[in-house]
């Protein structure tokens, strides 16, 4: 699997253990505030934030074709779904309930499922911080451009790092940028790429706006 679904695996498994404490604990508002933040901080604002472009442009549904990555992204999703639907039982009673039914509408009642099992996943918790850290400071960068019209996304942007803390592509997908270099100081400017006309990420390979990057093109064919 892909760094980032490993890292996100890992993340689930030291929630349910935090979770567990609370329950043995009787901590409801504990309880709901780790999912809380789970849901807010760790999917909406950061994993499914930068998997999106993953999910809608690395299949070809005329041929049912998927990239590797896409299908451990969907695992992932698989494995958060179960461990969530559960988790909130407790909570959102009713919603979980519809929520389980409505994906498996001929089996028995949410409320009648064990607590999930959820295996540890080992992940560098202080790289990921740095990374995470890194993503925020990107962002807070860019704000400015896209508010004063220089860019109209962060996709248009060309970010340099003091240090390259991981590979150039690896952190141009999460900071969802066009490139990342290493450079004296954070700074972005925008990129002279062309923009591709499917995922609208602008790319080197991209002759001119509106072609498909090689990885749509790769897909589309397949």
């Amino acid at each position: 699997m892909p760094e980032l679904e490993l890292y996100m695996l890992h993340l689930t498994a030291q929630l349910d253990k935090k979770l567990r404490h609370a329950v043995n604990d009787f901590d409801f508002n504990s309880y709901t505030r780790l999912l809380s933040d789970f849901a807010n901080n760790d999917l909406s604002a950061f994993y499914f934030d930068i998997r999106k472009d993953v999910l809608y442009c690395e299949v070809n549904a005329e041929t049912g074709f998927q990239t590797e990555k896409r299908r451990a992204y969907r695992t992932v999703l698989d494995e958060l779904f179960h461990a969530l639907v559960r988790w909130l039982a407790p909570v959102l009673v009713f919603t979980s309930e519809e929520v389980w039914g409505t994906r498996y509408p001929n089996t028995a009642s949410v409320h009648l499922l064990e607590w999930p099992a959820i295996p540890d996943v080992p992940a560098d918790d202080g790289r990921w911080a740095r990374l995470r850290d890194l993503r925020t400071q990107v962002t807070e960068a860019i704000e400015p451009l896209r508010r004063d019209k220089v860019i109209g996304s962060s996709l248009q942007a060309v970010v340099t790092v003091p240090e390259l803390v991981a590979p150039p592509d690896m952190l141009a997908e999460l900071f969802i940028v066009s490139s990342v270099k290493a450079g004296d100081a954070l700074t972005v400017e925008e990129t002279d790429n062309r923009k591709c006309g499917r995922c609208w990420r602008y790319l080197p390979e991209v002759p001119e706006d509106g072609d498909l990057c090689s990885r749509c093109e790769d897909v589309v064919n397949a």
